[in-house]
């Protein structure tokens, strides 16, 4: 039964974007925020490919001038830093946050607040980075900014830039990756399965967690790095005990793990276009998801695939060796797939196509020659010469940015209603393809000669001046290439053709809608019993003639499909589902537009400025009215119309809300929690590190930490664990008596165990500067000192919901946020007792 036309009009109104500037700065909805980082990351590619222009024009002929050494090295930091950290993953987070929803068949993602706030945060560190040309004091250490050069010793204010926007460039990656993989575990359409889940699906959720445990390792390393710089510590510095290497390790930790977080994206485009113009189901699709859960998982063991110059152990390296080559065979499992998809069909050779045709020339050229590098003996031939950057630029251009234009084509009737074009495009794609090829194949060779990287020039007797003159010259057909494509799309997207709903008849749920999609997506949402749910539609009628007939769970998803067509009305809502078989188990509702993030975005960002000015106490205030819109955030209640949600629970026969793995909150804090262990373990790395290449420990003749009174601090946050457990219990129990009793001594235990321990920290007979030792034990200290706070101020805020009595001991939020409180109070509890083995216990052991 469909809706009457009131309640669509209601339905379609309450989706709409408020008019005027101010209504675009408070856009939630993820189809033009996933547009705008696109755009965003576009502007920032089209920085980048000048600089690179500028570098291909220092390098065109022997001893040239055009560019001081420092100027280059301050173009190639930027131009590095742009490509990697303003462009690719930002384009990846982008896409993603476009396309999930229509391609699992929600409405929108699981919290369109934080998308919101994560592309502000984005755009600000990016200014921050960018900003460092108005002072002149441009970031010189390399993309990788190795230390001791982005030390405080060999570089300027501009790390400083660097390292401070890219800290808020991780927290949007974070942000992003804790929103993708919440909707596509919770938000699925009614019957979508795991195994019925696209594989552009696929890849996001896999790096989606990739992103939760490799980028707060680069953001704890930046703060390290910044706190070394503006405070004196002493983690990377050798002379007081710390290590540059230790900076390798964090770095490319993160590093190698992000180059398949831009590259599956890339691969799951791939495995959604070629079926389309094939007009055949992709082969091999286990073997495919296979694939892409183990490149997601033996990332995480090839950082030292970067390393292997760096002096040390031979056995070590064969591993990551081993590991690197796995990773190789992976990636040729993928290949072979879309080879044997496309040797079965008969492939429309349109331009979406092409470019995918051109990725596999490119890519399959990078992935041999990482080969090559992933062997120990080549490598130390070749490492820092122009081989590896050919290598490089294969994977990331070849394996990330010609699928991302084709997959520029393949939507854009979805995002702007309009068809892309064929003359001009192919054109673009011409030059892309052949320039790419002279510009990058003279440099494999140059490397073999012995040419460095990472240098502004080079003499005439070493004979690879022609090189890098016909390099030079394919740069500028390149970027003609991309100036072309680009301009094309820009053009088509306004003035194009007007696209049906499904012009390339493609089998996935974003063609079933209307093009340009709707701000809502899907009116109502589809029921899904195939990987390609519009080549095999789950039957409509029960009695459909030659269809087969439809059992009691399918009706059941039918039932909650037809109860949610324009529904709710008055408020924006999306239905919950299981994380395995997509069964509706609650309906979320999702705020509306609102300024909220954008003006918590201004004041980090505020609070990061202040920092960069040293202006330590502007700052200090600014990150408390961080806390304090946080809070805000956290407690604000959903608006919606109470008797709606009680025909809709009835006639869903699910809850409007629900707690535990049932909703989305409590995947967000699993999350958060994640990326706070994922803080706490390359913290704890780090002690050890240091610990392992010093000839003493405590460094210096630092006193051991004293035992016996340490034990009992850490015994009261012990002790608050267990009445926090206690608490839990009765809650269960439904005994809000025994919850307020163990929550009330667990913040007293907490708030003791706070005060004692600063207090012991203050008395400490030394500082975080003595020495690296003194460095770590002060930061693992200050993290558990932080995540103590968070908890309490969880608990507090629970307790509050708890004692006021507003709301039922048995109301689904209430519960949540029990819930979700003790999850980080547990962590906290957790990380304090392993602090204490670390670096109070280990010590007197070892």
């Amino acid at each position: 039964m469909k809706p009457d036309a009131l309640i669509e009009e209601r339905f379609t109104r309450t989706w709409l974007s408020r008019p005027g500037f101010w209504g675009w700065i408070a856009e939630v909805n993820n189809r033009p925020l996933g547009v705008r980082y696109m755009v965003t990351s576009l502007v920032f590619f089209a920085l980048a490919v000048v600089m690179a222009l500028t570098m291909r024009t220092q390098l065109a002929l022997p001893d040239n001038n055009l560019l001081s050494p420092d100027t280059y090295n301050a173009v190639f930091t930027m131009h590095g830093s742009t490509m990697l950290y303003l462009f690719a993953v930002p384009f990846v987070e982008g896409l993603g946050l476009y396309l999930i929803p229509l391609l699992i068949g929600a409405r929108d993602v699981a919290f369109p607040r934080l998308t919101s706030f994560g592309y502000w945060m984005y755009l600000f560190g990016g200014l921050i980075i960018f900003s460092s040309f108005l002072f002149g004091e441009v970031p010189d250490a390399g993309w990788t900014a190795y230390t001791p050069l982005s030390g405080p010793k060999y570089s300027g204010i501009g790390i400083d830039f660097w390292l401070l926007g890219l800290g808020l460039l991780e927290i949007a990656g974070i942000t992003a990756a804790i929103e993708i993989v919440t909707t596509i575990l919770k938000f699925r359409a009614p019957g979508m399965a795991l195994q019925h889940m696209p594989l552009i699906a696929w890849t996001y959720l896999v790096i989606g967690f990739m992103i939760l445990f490799s980028f707060p390792v680069l953001l704890l390393a930046t703060l390290l790095l910044e706190l070394d710089r503006a405070f004196g510590f002493q983690f990377f510095n050798p002379s007081m005990g710390g290590s540059s290497l230790l900076w390798q390790h964090l770095f490319w930790w993160f590093g190698h793990p992000e180059v398949y977080i831009i590259f599956l994206p890339a691969t799951g485009v791939i495995s959604t276009i070629i079926p389309v113009f094939v007009g055949r189901r992709i082969v091999a699709y286990p073997l495919i998801l296979a694939a892409l859960l183990i490149t997601g998982f033996v990332s995480f063991g090839l950082w030292t695939h970067h390393m292997f110059t760096s002096g040390i152990p031979e056995l070590p390296m064969l591993f990551f060796t081993a590991a690197s080559f796995m990773v190789a065979l992976a990636a040729g499992i993928q290949i072979f797939a879309w080879i044997a998809t496309l040797w079965g069909g008969r492939p429309r050779l349109g331009v979406p196509l092409l470019y995918i045709l051109a990725f596999f020339y490119i890519f399959v050229q990078g992935g041999l020659t990482g080969v090559m590098v992933a062997t120990m003996p080549f490598d130390w031939q070749t490492h820092d010469t122009t081989f590896v950057v050919a290598h490089f630029h294969d994977v990331l251009i070849g394996g990330a940015v010609l699928p991302f234009i084709a997959a520029f084509h393949y939507w854009l009737p979805k995002m702007t209603g309009r068809l892309g074009g064929e003359f001009w495009d192919r054109i673009g794609l011409g030059f892309i393809f052949v320039g790419y090829n002279i510009t990058f194949v003279p440099l494999y060779i140059a490397g073999l000669f012995g040419m460095r990287r990472r240098i502004y020039t080079y003499p005439e007797e070493m004979g690879i001046g022609t090189l890098n003159l016909i390099s030079t010259f394919g740069s500028y057909l390149l970027a003609l290439g991309f100036a072309i494509a680009l301009a094309s799309l820009l053009w088509h997207a306004r003035r194009g053709r007007p696209a049906d709903p499904d012009p390339w008849k493609g089998g996935t749920l974003e063609w079933s809608m209307p093009s340009p999609a709707p701000p809502y997506g899907f009116r109502r949402p589809l029921v899904v019993g195939d990987l390609y749910p519009l080549w095999n539609p789950v039957p409509s009628e029960s009695h459909s003639g030659d269809s087969a007939p439809r059992d009691a769970y399918t009706e059941e998803l039918e039932q909650a499909s037809a109860a949610m067509d324009c529904r709710p009305a008055g408020w924006r809502g999306n239905l919950v589902t299981d994380g395995l078989n997509g069964r509706p188990q609650a309906v979320q509702s999702l705020p509306g537009p609102t300024l909220l993030p954008f003006w918590l975005a201004v004041v980090m960002t505020l609070a990061t400025v202040f920092f960069l000015a040293q202006q330590y106490m502007a700052s200090a205030a600014m990150g408390f009215v961080s806390l304090v819109f946080i809070g805000w955030w956290l407690t604000r209640e959903p608006v919606f119309d109470r008797e709606e949600a009680a025909v809709l629970e009835a006639q869903l026969q699910v809850p409007l809300w629900s707690h535990g793995r049932h909703t989305t909150g409590w995947w967000a804090a699993a999350g958060t929690v994640a990326v706070l262990f994922t803080v706490f373990g390359a913290l704890t790395y780090s002690y050890f590190y240091l610990r392992l290449y010093s000839d003493h420990w405590p460094q210096g003749g630092l006193p051991l930490p004293e035992l016996g009174s340490s034990l009992l601090v850490f015994a009261l946050l012990a002790a608050g664990g267990v009445s926090q457990f206690m608490s839990s219990l009765g809650w269960r129990r439904r005994s809000r008596t025994w919850v307020v009793f163990g929550m009330a001594v667990t913040l007293v235990l907490g708030v003791g165990f706070v005060i004692v321990q600063m207090m012991v920290l203050h008395a400490a007979p030394f500082g975080p500067t003595a020495n690296a030792y003194a460095s770590i034990f002060f930061v693992l200290n200050g993290f558990v000192l932080l995540t103590v706070l968070t908890g309490l101020a969880l608990l507090g805020g629970a307790l509050v919901r708890v004692i006021a009595k507003q709301e039922s001991f048995t109301a689904p939020r209430l519960i949540l946020w029990l819930q979700i409180s003790e999850m980080l109070w547990f962590f906290a509890v957790f990380a304090g007792l392993a602090c204490f083995l670390v670096a109070y216990l280990v010590p007197h052991l070892l």
